[in-house]
């Protein structure tokens, strides 16, 4: 076995001298303010042509904040100085900031990595895995830095393991990357690490404040955590919604690591964590070999950090069950995914409850825990491998045990929703078959190359698995993320799995390889057809993409607040109407503007005759001129940062409706006459000026409220909601003290789908077809319906949990709840509601409900208001 120690370690005979040192460090780095490379990395030889990120950047690691240009260039200088390493460019971030990945090992294996790639899928494969050797691949480990911007020792650290990696010259280096390749990610989250790095050194004094209440502390909104949309992108790795997440998962599964680490910071006032978590908080589909390997990996983690006198823990807080985390979703895929906690600095250097917290401090345990990573990857390798080959092996073997044979999904009509669900599907490994012959499962009838199966009976069932259940029963009631994400039902689609006595082998069709998005819009000769008017279907995820185009365009547009037939077609309420008559633009250039506008999912029909054979002719008064949006979305302190960054990418990346950023404390200067839609994502809005926002309502806008800004606007006096009372305590009776604290986070309702009964006749509803709709709710904000008994278009059904925990004193406030509520006040209207119909942009099912509010909400009738 190779000498680990030797390869990672500091020098046995510096120990005394290097424990004295330690002792003094934090002291000396307050004063000085001069950390050196001896101080992060093993007094080894260093190839001298390798520069150093001291040498590089004109300062030492942790000096300043490294911003994400610098990182690059840093990257980039290795790239061009090392043969151990090589650079990829994999995407770039909302910013077009680059997203890199180095791959670092052995000169000899970066000559023959495609056939390295290829043998690990060979590996993957049980059809083909049964006689490979373990022992002759080399071992995976992904590792990830500082996916929260403001969480930059992760990021500081990785310059130095990089470094480490391509200028160490040891035997025991030399042979550890011959048998091992690194899959190294300084910055998961390029635009955020930027943001973070120019608020703490823009507040940088020469000699460090270490007071908590320091500005250089203390960031302003949204802070510096998220993506430029405002997205926990380490909630992402399951739905892939954002850029970033989309080109790491794709190198995920390109290489099927062994070991992905993932570099986080916590409270300041912590210590130091590694995986494993809570016991009881692993996912069930997770094998238990994984979370013992988890602990094995674990004793490198306490032996490197006890030989420097760092505290730390394991075992508590932190949780394996959501796999959209970048720790967890590994462990669906034949990896052991690793968190690291490190206590936050939140700046260069901090007071805190355990002694002066330093930057250099907070860098220097995620190099300890990357080495210590390295020195389990090269012991275990021929362990990991085997689990890798296993994993899929026995995920195989339990899909033939399954009860359920398959999932048949679509939708009547081919939408965005199921190309979205089918491209996501397949960026995960999963087998997706189009439907050879029409069938019908669970009561819900599926046509013919219209609709899509995936077999259970795949090596990849446990991640599938993963995404199609709906489970309720679990063995903890407490959940670091959400407890449920059944994605068919996120994505708003018609599903249902098949048992093994229905499901059908003739039913897999052609494999699914690929998507395409064609519009439903073919070109027309208008020299054979004189319009009369356009007529766009009310069903359809990017109708409200279509009716923004034609209201930047001009284009007067109108829609059908009744269902009507009109040349052989019905269409319902909710579908669109552009009349040729008094347009700024003719036929043809309406058209354009249709098949220009990016929708691809919209059915456009064209009418020759204003006169219908059911329901309102088309110069009736039952089609309703819309007004276009004019979007004035409120940020700032208060706020709810990822609820209205949701809000902002779904408008302005899926609609090209663009909002007005408007903080809160300057929405009291604002000419609001501009606008006539004011949105309130999930917050407490302190800052804003009621009363402007009252003359707002008043005068005929159109307000949107979502989570907790309802209890907000309530305390205004602007709508008069009846909350329904939450549990805030355990039940009657004694409990011992130790249970306090957990009883208490059990009532935290975490996320859960629940089901909505739609009144389809509403403005708030058009679109949708079906009455019944799955729901996405993260908090105890249960409202009761209005009074007004045509206020209240959505609902919380009679038996309403589809998926997730709900604590059994929760079960009565959900049932009969309002989903959505209308209010107002004067002319205008306050659309409620208490969900989040847009969470973390995967719950496709649901935006429609909000883009209605902001493009229908004006043609709400006022008799249908509660006042």
């Amino acid at each position: 076995m190779f000498n680990f120690s030797r390869l990672l370690l500091f020098p046995t005979s510096l120990k005394l001298r290097r424990t004295c040192l330690l002792l003094l460090l934090p002291l000396h780095l307050l004063a000085q303010e001069k950390p050196t490379l001896q101080y992060y990395l093993p007094e080894i030889a260093y190839n001298p042509a390798i520069p150093t990120p001291a040498q590089y950047l004109g300062y030492e690691v942790g000096e300043w904040h490294v911003s994400h240009d610098q990182l690059v260039g840093y990257m980039r200088a290795l790239d061009q100085a090392s043969d151990r390493v090589s650079m990829q460019e994999y995407g770039r971030s909302h910013e077009h900031r680059p997203l890199l990945c180095l791959t670092i090992t052995a000169p000899e294996n970066h000559a023959r990595l495609d056939a390295i790639r290829q043998q690990r899928r060979v590996l993957a494969d049980p059809a083909r895995s049964a006689g490979l050797d373990p022992a002759a691949f080399p071992a995976v480990a992904y590792m990830g830095y500082s996916i929260h911007g403001n969480e930059a020792s992760g990021s500081n650290a990785a310059m130095l393991v990089a470094y480490y990696l391509a200028a160490g010259q040891t035997p025991e280096l030399e042979t550890f990357l011959k048998n091992t390749i690194i899959l190294l990610d300084p910055s998961f989250n390029p635009d955020g690490l930027q943001r973070f790095s120019s608020w703490v050194n823009s507040r940088r004094s020469q000699s460090l404040m270490p007071d908590p209440a320091h500005d250089e502390f203390n960031e302003s909104w949204p802070g510096g955590r998220t993506n430029h949309y405002w997205f926990d992108l380490n909630r992402d790795w399951l739905v892939a919604q954002q850029p970033e997440s989309g080109g790491r998962v794709a190198i995920f599964q390109d290489w099927l690591p062994n070991v992905l680490t993932d570099h986080h910071e916590m409270g300041s006032n912590a210590t130091f964590f590694f995986q494993p978590g809570v016991p009881s908080r692993v996912h069930p589909i997770t094998p238990a070999r994984n979370q013992e390997l988890t602990a094995q990996i674990a004793q490198y983690h306490a032996r490197m950090l006890s030989s420097k006198n760092v505290l730390f823990f394991s075992e508590e807080n932190y949780d394996d069950f959501y796999y959209g985390k970048g720790s967890t979703y590994p462990d669906a895929n034949g990896c052991v995914g690793i968190l690291f906690e490190q206590a936050s600095s939140r700046g260069s250097a901090q007071e805190t409850d355990n002694g002066l917290l330093t930057f250099p401090y907070s860098i220097r345990n995620h190099v300890l825990t990357s080495l210590s990573t390295m020195q389990a990857l090269g012991a275990m390798r021929v362990e990991l491998n085997s689990y890798l080959r296993d994993f899929f092996k026995s995920g195989l073997a339990e899909s033939r045990q399954d009860a359920t044979g398959g999932y048949v999904f679509g939708n009547p009509q081919t939408t965005r929703e199921d190309r979205e669900f089918r491209q996501l599907l397949l960026r995960h490994n999963i087998q997706v078959h189009a439907l050879a012959e029409n069938a019908t499962v669970g009561g819900i009838s599926f046509e013919k190359n219209k609709a899509w199966v995936v077999p259970v009976e795949q090596a990849n069932y446990r991640l599938l698995k993963g995404m199609f259940e709906r489970r309720t029963t679990f063995t903890d009631s407490i959940f670091y993320d959400i407890s449920a994400w059944t994605l068919p039902d996120a994505f708003g689609l018609f599903w249902a799995p098949a048992d093994r006595k229905t499901f059908q082998s003739r039913w897999l069709g052609e494999r699914v390889t690929g998507i395409s998005l064609v519009s439903a819009m073919p070109p027309v000769r208008f020299a054979d057809l004189e319009p009369y008017a356009f007529v766009v279907e009310s069903q359809g995820y990017d109708v409200p993409r279509l009716l923004a185009a034609l209201h930047r365009a001009g284009v007067r547009v109108q829609v059908a607040t009744e269902p009507f037939e009109a040349e052989g077609r019905k269409y319902n309420a909710g579908s669109l109407l552009v009349a040729i008559d008094r347009q700024p633009l003719n036929a043809q250039a309406i058209f354009a503007c249709m098949q220009q506008s990016g929708a691809q999912d919209v059915v456009v029909r064209i009418l020759q005759n204003g006169l219908t054979t059911q329901g309102p002719d088309l110069g009736s008064s039952s089609f309703v001129t819309l007004q276009a949006p004019k979007v004035a979305l409120v940020t700032g302190r208060g706020a709810g940062v990822y609820e209205t960054g949701e809000v902002w990418h779904l408008l302005d990346t899926r609609y090209g409706l663009t909002p007005l950023l408007i903080d809160a404390e300057r929405f009291g200067r604002l000419d609001i006459n501009k606008y006539n839609v004011v949105i309130l994502a999930d917050g407490n809005f302190g800052q804003l000026s009621i009363e402007k926002l009252r003359a707002f309502v008043n005068s005929g806008g159109t307000l949107i409220a979502t989570g907790a800004s309802l209890r907000w606007l309530k305390t205004t006096g602007l709508v008069n909601l009846n909350f329904r009372n939450t549990p805030n305590a355990s039940e009657p009776g004694r409990r011992p003290y130790g249970s306090l604290g957990e009883d208490r986070r059990a009532l935290q309702l975490s996320g859960a789908i629940f089901e909505l009964e739609l009144d389809l006749t509403h403005p708030l509803c058009f679109g949708y077809v079906r009455p019944r709709l799955p729901y996405f709710q993260a908090d105890t904000i249960f409202v009761e319906t209005a009074k007004n008994p045509y206020a209240t278009p959505a609902v919380f059904s009679a038996n309403p949990l589809l998926a997730g925990y709900l604590h059994r004193q929760q079960e009565n406030l959900v049932p009969g709840a309002a989903a959505a509520l209308v209010a107002g006040g004067g002319a205008g209207r306050i659309i409620c509601f208490p969900g989040n119909p847009n969470f973390r942009a995967f719950w496709y099912g649901t935006n429609r409900l909000f883009a209605n509010a902001v493009f229908f909400g004006g043609i709400i009738s006022g008799a249908a208001v509660e006042r």
